[in-house]
């Protein structure tokens, strides 16, 4: 692989933008941002198409899926018209206590990732028959979609260490994600395509003209912009459909996948006769037009809106209101885009006051003829308190404790010390600004205080099931009220004022959610609401405690209406245009309540006694598809296999893959070709590398090894390892030494999540021998020892300290060193400081030396005197004490960072050699899910402004590979 040979160079770069495309475009939006909890007890399960991974908790979870896993693949494969013949990876986790799912659509190893977490009854995706059989049908849908292989050769595509279809990256994301959205509308008969969440946004985005754009679509940004792939994207292959069949859908990937290379467009263009942008037009006419049908039809019948109290151009949380009535809580969007924020106002709207009044008069002296804005949308009176951000935490779903309002019950999600995430309880005090955090680490949410104070009713959500939990708010202890399963969800607890009973929302197998009044001591529940293939949910009692207030999709719009538990009579209460959310009964009888628009959300007051008599929608539902939801059906009958046996998962399937690694800066360039084995939970890893190239870098051999299936993780490594520095092209102007290092090392690990403090340790030990120039062959012993602490201490704003002590014997010589560093960020900008000192008489290999790449090695406790910074020749600063100053901000307009990096053998600056710099570092860690080691790469161009190579410019990457 050297790169002197002809056309290695265009070989090489070939090679790495077609890796850089796979890992960045598919790996790196998939994985990068998880956290799997590899130290878990894991389980795995066999069917005849799948491999399905979990960790322990969640085994009830994937025992329920896994016998319907099969059908469901092959009821996918008729729908697509293709699924792969190999088997599939599913891996099943719960890292952040969310609702989500993906698929990596790799050839001959596809890979789906479930979250375990099902939805709450708001959320787009909560329409369903079983959370894990719509998210599988999902992302199995992606599978079967996206690995259809192309007929045409492209050889090219043999290189990558992965293989994908030209179809995951050739097609648009609302065609993928659009049609994935069908495929789960079509297996299970529900999904987004037959729930009320879908049609009430796209009628509100057709009402105002706000529909996307054909690019938009695929592009996302604004309120909801993400979702609309999914939905948007969705009808409008249904619209497709009706007029050329399902199977037109698959003639598309077909013709996409041909001999004769197309695109997507021009693949479209054959099956539909124009293309997807000129049919899209058309489309979103057609909708407009029914959407304007079905609020004609509303309009005729009076709409029953309330008063608007203020208008929010984005999503909103909440609303609550005290028991006296006279404060509100919302979570409203962060400022400047930051995390959201607790606000309390008073519930009653601004009037223009005399700052109005003096801004128009000023406006108007300056311009006679100008006209001060009228002011269209009411605001909310000004905010009595405040709560943002605290120490890494945000807060969302205020609850009032007590009648004044001086007290709040919130959510506050903490991170555990494997990097997984979960919701936990706090309490605010508005008076004195003092946050109490009531459990820790215990996954309850969605809590409501009792009348008492002294308990709250909650959400705990672990392993896939939700159970209905009580909460000491004095000690945080958790006692199950109501336990869910798999199949049995609840949600939105609330209190009865006089303390005797809880409604909540519960959805079982069907999908469906309905209420229910729970008896708080024993745990009975009650179903209140009728079996007629409605949701109902996000239920709250009126202050008398007699009646309950809720939303219901009766009729496919989300409104409020009201329950009578003395007799069953239940009343409509709005009638909006687009959808309710979070009603709240308001002492005097009114209801506050959240009513999306196309751009965001509005809060509402309807007044009491507000009533709507009859349905104008009723009969028209169907011809007004997708402007209203289309009824939930049957779905496809998925027989269920004989329930598979679970076995211990130990080290896991392996996967085994050829990769590149380079590495190109002043002190050389070496490719390097690697064997790696990887798990899909990422508990074993292990890479054989051999490195070439240029004589001034590193070159050797390398076996590494990872046990992540354990706290602490346990590294070990054996390697050959030569850099003759001396043969550098600034050797002339730097002081290094060629060096030979050969032995071992083993290393423990323990790094320690937290939401305001992260904390990792390690403890490593080398033995070996090395050689430096002038010098023979001496035997080397190192143990170190590195302890890294950081801190959030506000929005955007933190602190870490690191220190790494090594102590060892070179030959007859003691080697005894230290390394500390501090850094802080603030407004963006991370200023980082580090002096490394050794000890009078430590022999000069192991003191320190800057510059280059860094060593080639997992475990960097064992060269760590060698400081990297690549834009500099290796050698540019040397001895017992060193210090570094590196500042560094985002670039403007680029997705990079630009840098200042200083080094010399003293704190004077002006005695350093210095670096200013436009670098891009990515680093993958959890890439075992695809059948990868961990990446880093980093590529950046630099200036040389002090020092001995000054105004000299330098350019480097680095890509490689770690277990």
């Amino acid at each position: 692989m050297r790169s002197s040979r002809p056309g290695g160079a265009r070989w090489l770069a070939r090679r790495l933008v077609l890796l850089l495309c796979v890992l960045l475009v598919q790996a790196g939006r998939a994985a990068a941002q998880d956290v799997i909890r590899s130290s878990a007890d894991w389980r795995s399960i066999r069917t005849e198409w799948f491999d399905v991974h979990y960790p322990r908790d969640a085994e009830a979870w994937a025992v329920d899926l896994a016998p319907r896993l099969d059908a469901m693949r092959n009821a996918v494969a008729a729908l697509v018209g293709f699924a792969p013949q190999g088997r599939t990876t599913i891996l099943i986790d719960d890292p952040y206590n969310q609702a989500n799912g993906k698929a990596i659509p790799l050839l001959g190893a596809p890979v789906v990732h479930l979250w375990v977490t099902p939805p709450g009854p708001t959320d787009q995706i909560a329409n369903h028959r079983g959370w894990g059989l719509k998210l599988a049908a999902h992302e199995f849908g992606h599978i079967a979609h996206l690995t259809r292989p192309a007929r045409r050769s492209q050889w090219y595509w043999q290189l990558l260490p992965a293989q994908l279809s030209p179809l995951s990256l050739g097609t648009p994301r609302w065609a993928t994600e659009g049609f994935a959205t069908w495929i789960e509308g079509k297996i299970t008969g529900s999904g987004r395509p037959h729930g009320a969440w879908r049609p009430a946004l796209l009628r509100e985005l057709a009402l105002e003209g706000r529909l996307p754009s054909y690019g938009a679509m695929s592009a996302g940004g604004g309120y909801k912009g993400g979702s609309l792939a999914y939905l948007a994207g969705s009808a409008f292959w249904e619209w497709l459909a009706a007029q050329r069949g399902d199977t037109s859908m698959t003639l598309v990937f077909r013709r996409q996948t041909a001999r004769v290379a197309r695109s997507f467009d021009e693949a479209f263009r054959g099956v539909y006769g124009d293309s997807p942008s000129v049919l899209y037009g058309r489309f979103s006419a057609e909708l407009t037009a029914k959407a304007f049908l079905a609020d004609s039809a509303l309009k005729r019948a009076g709409l029953i809106t309330g008063t608007r109290l203020a208008r929010f151009g984005a999503s909103v949380g909440g609303p609550a209101v005290s028991p006296d009535g006279k404060r509100v809580a919302l979570v409203l969007p962060g400022l400047g885009g930051g995390p959201p924020r607790v606000v309390i106002s008073p519930p009653d709207t601004m009037a223009p006051g005399m700052s109005d009044s003096t801004q128009s008069a000023l406006l108007l002296k300056r311009d006679p003829q100008d006209v001060p804005a009228a002011r269209v949308y009411p605001r909310l009176a000004k905010d009595i308190s405040t709560l943002t951000p605290r120490r890494g935490r945000s807060f969302l779903n205020p609850r009032f404790l007590d009648r004044a309002g001086t007290k709040l019950l919130l959510e506050s999600w903490s991170f555990r010390p494997d990097g997984s995430l979960r919701p936990d309880l706090a309490i605010w005090n508005v008076a004195t600004r003092e946050v109490r955090y009531v459990t820790d680490g215990a996954a309850v949410q969605d809590a409501d205080p009792s009348p008492d104070g002294a308990r709250a009713a909650a959400i705990r959500c672990t392993g896939g099931s939700c159970d209905l939990v009580l909460v000491s708010l004095a000690d945080g202890r958790v006692i199950t009220l109501s336990a869910g399963s798999p199949t049995k969800v609840f949600g939105h607890p609330r209190w009865a004022p006089d303390g005797k009973q809880i409604v909540t929302s519960v959805q079982d197998r069907d999908g469906l959610w309905r209420l229910a009044l729970i008896d708080p001591a024993s745990g009975t529940s009650t179903l209140v609401t009728p079996d007629d293939d409605v949701n109902r949910h996000s239920a709250s009692f009126d202050a008398s405690g007699h009646e309950l207030v809720y939303v219901s999709e009766a009729g496919g719009i989300p409104n409020i209406e009201t329950l009578r538990l003395s007799d069953g009579l239940r009343t409509t209460r709005s009638r909006v245009t687009g959808s309710a959310y979070e009603p709240v009964p308001l002492p005097d009888g009114s209801i506050m309540f959240l009513n999306e628009f196309a751009g965001g959300m509005d809060l509402r007051l309807l007044a009491r006694g507000s009533q709507a008599t009859s349905d104008p929608l009723l009969g028209l539902a169907a011809s007004l598809v997708p402007a209203l939801p289309t009824s939930r059906q049957a779905g496809v009958t998925l027989a269920a296999s004989p329930a598979p046996s679970p076995r211990v998962y130990r080290v896991g399937p392996r996967s085994y893959r050829w990769l590149a690694q380079t590495a190109m800066a002043r002190d050389g360039m070496v490719h390097s070709a690697a064997l790696a084995s990887a798990d899909p939970a990422n508990r074993l890893s292990w890479t054989l590398s051999g490195l070439l190239g240029s004589r001034p870098a590193w070159r050797g051999g390398i076996a590494s090894l990872a046990w992540y299936g354990s706290r602490p993780a346990v590294r070990a490594e054996s390697f050959w390892l030569e850099q003759r520095a001396t043969a550098q092209r600034n050797a002339v102007s730097v002081a290094a030494d060629d060096v030979r290092i050969a032995g071992g090392s083993l290393a423990l690990e323990l790094p320690r999540s937290g939401s305001s403090l992260t904390q990792r340790m390690s403890v490593s030990g080398f033995a070996g021998a090395t050689q430096q120039s002038g010098f023979e062959t001496t035997r080397r012993v190192l143990v170190s020892a590195q302890y890294a602490l950081g801190g959030v201490v506000g929005w955007r704003k933190s602190a870490a300290l690191s220190l790494r002590v090594g102590a060892g014997q070179l030959g007859d010589s003691t080697t005894l060193r230290a390394s500390l560093g501090a850094s802080a960020t603030a407004f963006r900008t991370r200023l980082d400081v580090r002096t490394h000192r050794a000890r009078v008489g430590t022999p000069s290999f192991e003191q320190f030396s800057a510059g280059g790449f860094a060593p080639p090695l997992n475990d960097n406790a064992t060269l760590a005197q060698r400081i990297a910074i690549p834009a500099l020749p290796v050698g540019i600063a040397r001895g017992r004490e060193l210090y570094e100053l590196r500042v560094e901000r985002p670039a403007p307009l680029l997705p990079a960072t630009v840098y200042v990096h200083s080094v010399g053998d003293t704190w004077k600056l002006d005695r350093h050699s210095a670096v200013v710099g436009l670098e891009r570092g990515v680093e993958f860690d959890y890439l075992g899910l695809v059948g990868l080691p961990r990446l880093r790469a980093l590529a950046g161009v630099a200036r040389v402004v002090r020092g001995p190579l000054q105004d000299k410019g330098s350019a480097y990457l680095m890509i490689g590979w770690r277990p």
